[in-house]
């Protein structure tokens, strides 16, 4: 399948055909999966591809609602382990009507295993918080916040703080790569740590590509890593045929 055979809206209009990688997320200390984040994979089409043209047109809310359904029934179909990160956009909510098929499809298997993990491609909206902020409630998950992209300056990194008082932050690839030999990143990553730490934040690091950016990101209080080093995202079944 190419591109000129078939348009961006075409191929979403059969969400039951997109794959979804899940890339592990790590604990530290003993090794552990923590969890994995959804990525989509709407092949011919770049993921960004497919949310420029959404948000394009204002229809962003139409995202949002097929990767939290799509990305949670392929996470549990196959039988991952621990927390699910969904990506999620600061101005998009799922409906009502969406977030009843999503309970129904987990039937409380997610109880404490989501991580609302929110990006940086749109400005804050306190609508689209509070909506997503109510639907978890009424559905007793228990869900986390976690903030995507912090230390790149977008959305201003300690108002998205205030805003979402996020349970975990994930410090940019930007920042972690080449950490090791990087003094001017270095001193960033020591304030970053030193101001997450005060706030009783978790601290993820991703982007983690080499062994010399791991062993060097061990000596921080940094308690979850994702990247290629650790993990590669991964297809586990292909449900585009």
């Amino acid at each position: 399948m190419d591109k000129e055979n078939i348009s961006i809206f075409e191929l979403m209009s059969k969400p039951e055909k997109i794959n979804f990688a899940f890339q592990p997320i790590f604990e530290i200390e003993n090794g552990e999966i923590y969890g994995y984040e959804a990525l989509m994979r709407p092949a011919p089409y770049s993921p960004m591809e497919v949310i420029t043209e959404y948000a394009h047109l204002g229809r962003l809310n139409e995202i949002e609602e097929f990767t939290t359904y799509y990305a949670a029934k392929q996470f549990l179909e196959n039988n991952l382990t621990g927390k699910l990160f969904l990506n999620s956009f600061p101005s998009a909510f799922v409906s009502d009507e969406m977030m009843i098929k999503v309970h129904e499809l987990a039937k409380s298997r997610f109880k404490d295993r989501l991580v609302i993990e929110m990006l940086e491609y749109t400005e804050f909206n306190g609508h689209a918080q509070y909506k997503k902020t109510e639907q978890f409630k009424k559905s007793n998950t228990g869900q986390l916040i976690a903030i995507d992209d912090y230390g790149t300056g977008k959305n201003i990194d300690e108002e998205c703080i205030n805003f979402y008082k996020p349970d975990i932050v994930k410090i940019d690839h930007s920042i972690i790569s080449n950490i090791h030999k990087n003094v001017i990143n270095q001193k960033k990553l020591i304030d970053i740590c030193n101001y997450l730490e005060k706030e009783g934040i978790t601290i993820l690091a991703e982007g983690v590509e080499t062994q010399e950016e791991y062993d060097y990101l061990k000596k921080y209080p940094i308690k979850l890593m994702q990247g290629y080093f650790l993990g590669k995202p991964q297809i586990f079944k292909d449900y585009s045929n």
